[in-house]
């Protein structure tokens, strides 16, 4: 039987599944709620902020998991 979801099984797999689901976390409504306000920081409003952090953040993760996944020796 065919499994279509692959779990991680390594903690490095866990930390970065755990890493990226909480960057998701963070970019959805009750959170960019509490993060939208009308002060500006640098120019910006924090909505702005937000979302660029969120986009870099998602950057480093999946840049870190490429390196990682690199160092492992392919079983195939």
């Amino acid at each position: 039987m065919k499994h279509y979801v692959v779990r991680p099984v390594t903690g490095r797999g866990w930390a970065l599944t755990i890493a990226f689901v909480a960057l998701v976390v963070l970019g959805i409504w009750p959170v960019i709620g509490w993060i939208n306000r009308a002060s500006l920081f640098l120019g910006l409003p924090w909505i702005a902020v937000w979302a660029y952090f969120i986009v870099f953040a998602c950057c480093a993760v999946m840049a870190i998991g490429n390196r990682w996944v690199g160092d492992v020796p392919d079983d195939e």
